[in-house]
């Protein structure tokens, strides 16, 4: 029997998940790794037990059924996104710890950029905000903090990534040194109008160019495993950020589509289309067909609650691990393993939709109570 490997790298953990021609989940396996906090607000994360955590996990899943790499009709990735490794392209060594999405220790050099007045600028060409929670002041951190790093960087002998990118070069032992646009959109290096990326934000966050991957779609074969740890021969052929798959791991294609993720963080996300368009607010306003997954979706509760407070239909679907199923799907897609996007659709069975139930002026004082709620909890944290 073949299968798609989605590897899923996410921030507390490394897991691996075989899914069959129907999408149905036929292995997974899971392995927890350490969390570092040098300093309040600081998150690190070692790269070598990314990797050989995420390794065991496939290796473990793959045995569950009693299959050989050559069963693994192409391998998909999905991993938290903003999080930064640099390391040396001759030994495949990280100079650094991963500098965690979470992490906020360049607080100060964003509010130093916004007061320089670029953030117009950077947002025009990002659709982002300037804010530690993305690549870009990570990695300037790292080249000014470990000794000549900037340097090396200047002579091309240092390699900068997302996770995604760290896995995909160990998995072809340096072959491959790249990512795809979901979670380069995320970095506040590229482009997303233009789609690349971009030398005068190359130059705002002083990155040089020789670090940076090249950038593929999320959906395409980009190299096969030669490591021998249990995967060599099956094909990459999928890559994004572990939200942008679970948006398309739920199916949600049509602008106006938007999931919700329960995890680490509550990640709401929303197709808006083919068309750039930036939000007003710093947020999303608009919503319609919410679709729902991560841990917390299985309580049926606060499924209905959010369908209550929205007014709009709660879609969950039966396989909550949408965004490993994403990553599964554009690999699968790239690979032929499944033909087109609407036989995955097809596919699709056993969704449970929750229907709101209050009227429109229950909504109205249960949201006005909610936002008084919110509001005492703010003065009492002051």
């Amino acid at each position: 029997m073949a299968y798609i490997l989605a590897l899923d790298q996410g921030t507390t953990s490394s897991r691996a998940i075989l899914f069959d021609e129907a999408g149905a989940i036929a292995a997974v396996a899971q392995h927890e790794f350490e969390q570092f906090y040098p300093q309040a607000g600081w998150v690190e994360h070692d790269p070598i037990e990314i990797l050989t955590s995420q390794l065991s996990c496939a290796v473990e899943a793959l045995v569950r059924v009693g299959a050989q790499p050559r069963d693994i009709a192409a391998i998909g990735i999905t991993n938290q996104r903003e999080t930064v490794i640099v390391w040396d392209r001759a030994t495949g060594k990280p100079i650094h710890p991963a500098i965690v999405w979470q992490d906020r220790r360049t607080a100060s050099r964003c509010a130093e950029l916004a007061e320089s007045g670029v953030e117009e600028c950077v947002s025009a060409k990002t659709g982002l905000v300037l804010d530690p929670y993305f690549s870009a002041t990570k990695v300037g951190w790292i080249l000014d903090n470990v000794a000549g790093a900037r340097a090396r960087a200047e002579r091309g002998e240092l390699a900068f990534g997302t996770v995604d990118t760290w896995l995909v070069w160990n998995l072809t032992s340096g072959q491959q040194h790249v990512t795809d646009v979901t979670n380069a959109s995320r970095t506040l290096l590229f482009n997303i109008v233009r789609g690349e990326w971009d030398t005068e934000l190359l130059r705002i966050f002083k990155i040089p160019e020789s670090l940076l991957p090249e950038v593929v779609w999320s959906s395409q074969p980009v190299g096969e495993v030669t490591t021998t740890l249990g995967l060599g021969g099956a094909m990459i052929a999928g890559i994004a950020g572990d939200q942008q798959a679970a948006l398309f791991g739920q199916l949600c294609w049509a602008a106006g589509e938007a999931k919700n993720t329960y995890g680490t963080g509550c990640f709401l996300l929303q197709n808006i289309g083919t068309e750039f368009v930036r939000s007003k607010h710093r947020l999303i306003t608009t919503l319609a067909a919410l679709r729902v997954d991560g841990g917390a979706a299985v309580n049926n509760l606060l499924m209905q609650f959010q369908a209550d407070l929205l007014g709009v239909p709660v879609v969950r679907p039966q396989v909550t691990e949408t965004t490993a199923l994403g990553a599964a799907y554009l690999a699968g897609l790239a690979t032929s393993f499944w033909a087109a996007p609407n036989e995955l659709r097809a596919k699709r069975q056993g969704d449970i939709r929750f229907e709101p139930q209050m009227t429109s002026q229950e909504r109205a004082e249960r949201r006005g109570r909610w936002q008084r709620a919110v509001e005492r909890s703010r003065n009492w944290s002051e």
